[in-house]
């Protein structure tokens, strides 16, 4: 049970809170219970319902196709090219361009980090 003031976890029955000293009557006592496997099966079908759909892949391929501008353009460049190759079957044109993109990012990446003069 929790208390209906500050919300902390009191003894199940207690007329008042020990942390608030507020009054627990029992029409205003709100009991918050979180149910974890709902919350996991939740994710879980968002999880799969972006499989469905290709946006998983979509999302991830633009994500690491910007990062691979500033680490590891190689690794992250990589992980484009494979989200853009997934894509491809859901929607075969945005695929070729994540790919593209991927290869692009990857480069021009590398060769920024390369250029970049280091000071010791």
């Amino acid at each position: 049970m929790y208390c209906s003031n500050c919300g902390n976890k009191i003894e199940e029955g207690a007329k008042f809170c020990p942390f608030c000293g507020a009054s627990q009557n029992e029409s205003e006592i709100k009991t918050t219970q979180i149910n974890t496997s709902s919350v996991i099966g939740e994710v879980k079908n968002n999880i799969e319902n972006g499989k469905k759909s290709g946006n998983l892949y979509k999302i991830l391929g633009w994500v690491s196709t910007v990062i691979s501008l500033f680490f590891f353009p190689i690794i992250f460049g990589a992980v484009t090219i494979i989200m853009g190759y997934l894509y491809r079957d859901y929607e075969e044109k945005h695929g070729n361009i994540l790919i593209i993109a991927g290869v692009a990012f990857a480069l021009t990446g590398f060769f920024l980090g390369y250029g970049t003069p280091v000071y010791y």
